[in-house]
């Protein structure tokens, strides 16, 4: 069942897109690290502050190394694990710490566990894909049912998120309960219309799409391999979806495309498309009404998977 929605165009958000446009936040040129005050950041602090009552703690399971955000007075029976965007080529940082803690903000009884995956082009594909999966197998041993987990990502980090789950349903292992992702990229073919359509219109990724390093990301893996580019994957046994995506994004058609095929094979899939938005809007959280209201959607999503725990309208 595929339940498309569409989210009003708001004046701040439409200002925000503008204001990126202007500032061309998506240049061509691909630094190394990125800080845009509260909008994005690429570092990872040492010193990151996080609120009181809120913990954090480094884990490592083979391959994969892992950020625990958790309450500390809190008895937590589900777990979200989150993988960061970046283009496969910038790791974890203190934007999707922010991201874990709002997961803490909108649930109940959960822990959030972020993957801090090998980056490209050091490490191509499979290596991301090998981290995800030791990082569910590791939330596994940690006692954690799959239906009491939902896995999250943005951009690269909802490809590899569908990624990860076309291999569980290849491999016949337990799939998460449900799946959220945000601006997925999903076809690094580009092959989608949206990629044409929305080139002029998206402030991030429109020009600078074309200057990612795909080869280097792929490395021998052909570029329509559904474990690199979920777009071409078939979607037989998968679990539930949430999947928010802009209509001014060159991904637009990467989510629409896995969306429209999970659908059709008999998953239900709830998609939001919100007007006027840019790529991963949701990191500005309360700088924009676009993003709180996409925040909301989330936890009441979250809170219908999770049945026992109520939603936070925060």
């Amino acid at each position: 069942m595929l339940h498309i929605k569409f989210n009003r165009r708001t004046i701040r958000g439409s200002l925000a897109r503008q204001l990126l446009m202007l500032a061309r936040i998506g240049s061509k040129d691909l630094e190394q690290t990125s800080h845009y005050g509260r909008l994005y950041t690429t570092r990872l602090s040492d010193d990151f502050r996080f609120p009181k009552g809120i913990r954090a703690e480094w884990h490592t399971h083979k391959t994969a190394k892992m950020e625990l955000i958790y309450r500390a007075d809190d008895k937590p029976r589900y777990l979200i694990i989150q993988f960061h965007g970046g283009a496969y080529q910038y790791g974890y940082s203190d934007s999707y710490r922010r991201s874990a803690i709002k997961y803490l903000s909108i649930t109940c009884e959960t822990k959030v566990l972020s993957l801090d995956y090998r980056l490209a082009p050091e490490h191509s594909h499979p290596s991301a894909l090998e981290d995800a999966i030791m990082c569910y197998d590791y939330a596994l041993q940690m006692g954690y049912d799959p239906e009491k987990i939902i896995v999250v990502g943005d951009s690269a980090g909802g490809g590899l998120a569908l990624a990860l789950g076309l291999y569980l349903r290849d491999h016949h292992l337990p799939l998460p309960k449900a799946m959220i992702t945000m601006s997925a990229w999903t076809d690094l073919a580009a092959d989608g219309e949206s990629y044409i359509r929305n080139k002029s219109r998206d402030p991030l990724l429109g020009e600078r799409i074309e200057t990612l390093d795909v080869a280097g990301i792929i490395g021998e893996t052909d570029v329509y391999d559904p474990y690199i580019s979920p777009a071409y994957g078939s979607y037989e046994g998968f679990c539930d979806l949430m999947m928010h995506v802009g209509d001014c994004e060159v991904l637009e058609s990467d989510t629409l495309t896995v969306a429209r095929k999970a659908a059709q094979a008999g998953n239900r899939v709830d998609v939001t498309i919100y007007r006027g938005m840019f790529h991963v809007f949701q990191l500005a959280f309360s700088l924009i009404p676009d993003a709180q209201k996409a925040w909301k959607e989330i936890g009441r999503y979250i809170a219908g998977q999770f049945t026992e725990c109520s939603v936070k309208e925060r």
